[in-house]
């Protein structure tokens, strides 16, 4: 055994120690008992204050804002022993290879530490409801998990696909992380790893914020086999669309290239190809809802079809998407 991976076992050993040492805690809301047994613990390896260092002057992920970065019955199950090793090779992959083991506590004291950390180890910077898992479709979600491998996540972290866990085990395991992570913290991480820590493998992507809400998206399913796909098409904004907006709003943004009549003759149809599609030879009312839905908001290029149709979702928002829809679906009834 090297030295550097006897500091790590024997850090590990020591915490265990430490942990054994104290009377066990009675009660899950013993919030004066759930501070010393971390104090006396969990401060051996994890940090419990201060800013973003180097992952490199480290010894285990900092706990700084667990209680805003961990969902409540995840934590729990870990702090009992009923997870999984996070990292396959160790918090500190310069050290060792092999995973540390975690010292395991009650079901009383993993409760009360959970509420310790809520209570106590909040992050200011963490914007409650800044992520709407309940609004994830499934367009997202797939389109999270491609953003995902675009942006070299994959290269460092492990995730499931088709039942196969995939990926570099280098840095935190992914897998399941829909039962681990809260979303909102999640969403504040993508947005700048750095601000966590520092030197930790992880970079900034050029990855705009539809598309990083789209990787958390992908997340949130991770995990989750049983995850509630949104479909915007359930929503308020298609029970009260309005043909007669649509009809603005195509002839807004639609009727460049397609025309005013939907024969795909608009002054910007002579310069492009492939030609926009005529919609006055689309039975729209006979189209899948979702797919007309994600070929308006998303674009074409999403959808495998040509790139010179945007993705108006952001232009037009939910509720111009759903005016269009009612529009060409009143509108275009294909060759009669």
């Amino acid at each position: 055994m090297t030295w550097n991976k006897r500091i790590v076992v024997g850090g590990a050993l020591l915490a265990l120690v430490g942990l054994m040492s104290f009377p066990r805690l009675l009660f899950g809301s013993d919030q004066p008992r759930a501070k010393e047994v971390i104090e006396q613990t969990c401060v051996q390896c994890h940090r419990l204050e201060g800013k973003a260092d180097s992952r490199f002057n480290l010894q285990a992920p900092d706990l700084i804002w667990a209680g805003s970065k961990y969902q409540r019955p995840w934590l729990i199950r870990w702090l009992t022993g009923k997870e999984a090793p996070l990292y396959a090779k160790g918090y500190r992959w310069d050290l060792t290879e092999v995973p540390s083991k975690h010292p395991m506590l009650t079901q009383a004291e993993a409760e009360a530490i959970a509420d310790y950390f809520e209570q106590h180890n909040k992050d200011p910077r963490i914007t409650v409801g800044a992520f709407d898992v309940s609004k994830v479709t499934k367009f997202e979600g797939a389109f999270g998990g491609m953003a995902y491998k675009a942006h070299a996540c994959l290269g460092c972290h492990q995730i499931e696909e088709n039942g196969k866990v995939i990926g570099g085990p280098q840095s935190t395991s992914l897998v399941a992380a829909g039962q681990r992570y809260n979303l909102d913290w999640l969403f504040r991480f993508g947005q700048n790893p750095q601000d966590f820590t520092i030197h930790n493998g992880e970079f900034l992507a050029d990855a705009t914020e539809p598309q990083l809400r789209a990787v958390i998206g992908f997340l949130a399913t991770q995990g989750m086999p049983d995850f509630t796909y949104y479909e915007p098409w359930m929503s308020p904004e298609f029970g009260k669309a309005s043909a007669g907006r649509g009809k603005v709003i195509y002839k807004e943004y639609c009727m460049q290239c397609h025309g005013a009549s939907g024969k795909g003759d608009g002054p910007a149809a002579s310069g492009i190809e492939p030609k926009p599609a005529i919609h006055a030879n689309i039975a729209f009312d006979q189209v899948p809802t979702e797919y007309l839905y994600n070929m308006i908001n998303y674009g074409g290029a999403a959808m495998g079809k040509s790139a010179n149709m945007p993705y108006w979702g952001l232009t037009i928002g939910q509720q111009g998407v759903a005016d269009v829809m009612a529009y060409l679906k009143a509108t275009f009834r294909g060759p009669r």
